[in-house]
């Protein structure tokens, strides 16, 4: 048996646990319930069970866990599984929660508790750290600056290794993220790792020695910015600028981090928002699921109106409404693989503004091969079933249509919906499905009319 089944076994067994011991205590009421096992086991192993059961378990669980250990498991936690779980907390359990808190913890969290637990841990703290950390947190939740470590040594390109060194170590090296290269004028020239100036001799001045690196901004977004990085070997941390002024650093794990989370957002091909976990509320749940259900529900009535503008033709030709499945699923299948195309080059970072046109007359001639095979096999099939060459003609000339709508709006929306900052794994398939029954059912039924004396 190989880790990760092992991990999932034990994760399995202490579910289990757990859940019989609720189904004890429900059945036996007024019996102590027993989860002190809970304790045993790993953060991480905590943390997997909070997110695996329903919200009504998750306050009981937590009660489980030392006052030592509470941040280390929220931090494990999905993010929005730990919005809910705060929200559940008593007064007493958040003052001890605060009480164990430190910058990170606010920086990471402060959304998501109440603005008196996190003024209160502002007052508690000396002026100099107070004043950082709420300059942290002017920064959005998502941008570099939020996250910006300001211990940096900023040297001049003519300093010497031995006197760097001795800067250094008079702020103690553990307490030094990244050494810059800043030249008088204040223009950024590259950096040094502490590894490159403890091995190279003691006037080697830093010019010499210094890697180029890339500068990313203080207001940029975590995501972009770990898109567009090309990590430096030897450097853990990426210099921040603001105004063209070297200010910080963030790490670079925390950016890979970001993008690794929203790549598998990105992948993730369910139709509900991304505030949801396993075991959301069912108020909650409900609630974020119903704005792309009325969503769909909107675009479906848009399909029918287009339907019901051929009325008198589809009373006429009884065909037509036979047939008019087969023209929105062909357009909903090449659409819903182009989407797919286009969402994986969204999670790669491949897919930008520059090469879109590019992909967009791939997709478009690979659906004109496909519409035009697919179409000539349906029109035979069709011609021959209702002994109407006309018929399948139609049928024919809505499938190929349909098909470059399918790959053209299924290359655009998701690229669209990305810049507009709305997760493309999500409304991209309701947009997309609402393109291809309008187009295909306005092509085929309005050919349908115009034919219709031929039909008959």
């Amino acid at each position: 048996m190989n880790t990760n089944e092992q991990q999932t076994e034990q994760h399995v067994d202490l579910i289990a646990l757990v859940l019989k011991a609720f189904a004890h205590h429900e059945a036996q009421p007024g019996s102590e319930l027993q989860l002190a096992f809970i304790s045993e086991h790993t953060d991480a192993d905590i943390a997997h069970l909070i997110e695996s059961v329903s919200d009504q378990y998750r306050v009981a669980i937590w009660q489980q866990i030392s006052a030592d250990r509470a941040w280390s498991v929220l931090h494990l936690l999905n993010y929005e599984t730990a919005r809910h779980l705060v929200k559940k907390l008593t007064a007493e359990q958040l003052n001890g929660l605060q009480k164990k808190a430190v910058e990170r913890d606010i920086v990471t969290f402060a959304e998501i508790f109440p603005d008196d637990f996190v003024e209160d841990f502002l007052d508690q703290q000396e002026a100099s750290a107070s004043e950082l950390l709420q300059n942290a947190l002017s920064y959005p939740d998502e941008s570099v600056g939020r996250y910006l470590n300001l211990s940096i040594l900023r040297a001049r390109p003519s300093a010497t290794v031995q006197r760097t060194i001795e800067r250094i170590n008079k702020l103690k090296p553990k307490n030094v993220v990244g050494i810059y290269v800043v030249d008088s004028d204040g223009v950024f020239r590259g950096g040094c790792n502490l590894g490159q100036i403890l091995a190279a001799p003691p006037e080697t001045r830093l010019q010499d020695i210094l890697v180029a690196m890339e500068l990313i901004s203080d207001s940029e977004d975590m995501t972009e910015a770990a898109q567009r990085l090309n990590p430096v070997d030897g450097f853990a941390w990426v210099p921040v600028q603001k105004n063209n002024k070297i200010i910080g650093a963030v790490a670079v794990s925390l950016l890979m981090g970001r993008l690794k989370e929203r790549s598998l957002e990105v992948f993730t091909t369910e139709a509900t928002n991304d505030e949801e976990d396993l075991f959301t509320p069912i108020p909650v749940a409900a609630r974020m699921r119903a704005i792309w259900l009325v969503t769909n529900l909107m675009t479906a009535f848009l399909a029918s109106a287009v339907i019901g503008l051929f009325e008198a033709t589809v009373e006429q030709v009884v065909a037509l409404a036979i047939l008019m499945p087969v023209v929105a699923s062909m357009g909903g299948i090449a659409g819903s693989q182009t989407l797919a195309v286009a969402l994986r080059g969204i999670a790669m970072n491949h897919l930008k503004s520059s090469n879109l046109k590019l992909l967009l007359h791939k997709e478009i001639k690979i659906a004109a091969v496909n519409g035009v095979a697919l179409g000539v096999l349906v029109a035979a099939i069709v011609g021959y079933w209702f002994n109407s060459a006309i018929l399948g003609s139609i049928l024919f000339v809505a499938i190929v249509l349909n098909s470059l709508a399918a790959g053209a709006s299924g290359t655009i929306i998701p690229f669209v919906l990305k810049k507009l900052r709305i997760d493309p794994a999500v409304a991209g398939s309701v947009i997309l499905t609402t393109v291809t029954d309008v187009v295909g059912f306005f092509v085929f039924l309005g050919l349908g009319t115009v034919l219709i004396s031929a039909l008959i």
